[in-house]
């Protein structure tokens, strides 16, 4: 079964971007929190705020996955696998992400960045324009 989502997009310093609203994971507070993201096809990896993480987890070392390069940022980091729920999508999905550190913006910006890698596996992508992204997504 075949489920397609529309989203709009949101105006963000001066930027039309779309950002998917995200509930992670967070063990220090017992509870899921509200993130934003932004889905990225150009980038191989999903990638997380430090921030974001430092706020929700104290050790990560049990969600270990693998330690990958980033080259644009001539990196070598390790990836985490973290619990994430679509709200657009309805779906609960596991992503290895790796930590990079974004900076601190006023308003609403990404706390995750979404590679094709895992995250887009399963979906097609269309953007019309900058006025909305239609996510299709294969249920199989």
């Amino acid at each position: 079964m075949n489920k397609e989502i529309e989203i709009p997009f949101v105006n963000a310093e001066g930027y039309s971007v779309p950002l998917i609203k995200v509930r992670m994971e967070c063990p220090k507070s017992g509870e899921d929190v509200l993130i934003y993201a932004l889905p990225d096809s150009g980038s191989r990896f999903s990638l997380i705020n430090r921030r974001t993480l430092n706020e929700c987890f104290n050790n990560l070392e049990d969600h270990y996955f693998d330690t990958i390069i980033l080259t644009n940022l001539n990196l070598h980091t390790k990836r985490y696998k973290l619990k994430f729920h679509f709200l657009e999508l309805n779906k609960n999905v596991e992503i290895p992400v790796a930590v990079a550190d974004f900076g601190v913006y006023e308003g609403v910006f990404p706390s995750l960045i979404l590679g094709r890698e895992d995250f887009f596996s399963k979906m097609l992508i269309c953007f019309d324009r900058n006025v909305r992204l239609i996510i299709k997504v294969d249920d199989s």
